[in-house]
């Protein structure tokens, strides 16, 4: 009997320590991923002032492109800045889209991502998973989808 409870005792600890492991290495993987998200994020906004300190505007770069009517994706402080850039220009920023839309306040419409939307020429992502946004819009969509990281590294 004894040794069935201490048998017992010995596979409740391992398993409290195997959950307690995982839990551990699960936090860990959410921090480096969220590491490399605003490290991400530090750049292009770095990059982003490089831009405007050689005087170089977004307004441009879609007056090239043919892009007169854009909507932003990521209504962070990226999406703000990008919209208050074009405020003043020949380019138009229609909408947001943000996955908290409903919890946003501006004076454009903002829309979640699985909504509908109106046409634009181009949709700026100005968020950090490019890759998996451009694939989800791209099904819903036919206007170009734009990184904005890469947008300002090509100015």
């Amino acid at each position: 009997m004894k040794l069935k409870k201490a048998g017992l005792f010995l596979l409740g600890a391992l398993t409290g320590g195997l959950a307690a492991t995982v839990a551990k290495e699960s936090r860990i993987s959410k921090l480096k991923k969220d590491v490399l998200k605003y490290l991400t994020l530090f750049r292009t906004m770095n990059q982003y002032v490089v831009t405007k300190q050689l005087h170089k505007d977004l307004s441009g770069y879609f007056a090239e492109k043919g892009i007169r009517t854009i909507a932003v994706y990521g209504m962070s402080h990226i999406g703000q800045r990008i919209i208050d850039d074009l405020e003043n220009s020949d380019v138009r920023v229609l909408f947001g889209i943000d996955k908290r839309a409903d919890r946003l306040t501006y004076e454009m419409d903002i829309y979640k991502p699985e909504d509908e939307f109106p046409d634009v020429d181009a949709i700026v992502v100005a968020a950090y998973d490019f890759d998996e946004i451009e694939e989800a819009l791209s099904a819903k969509v036919s206007c170009k989808i734009l990184s904005f990281e890469d947008i300002i590294y090509h100015l």
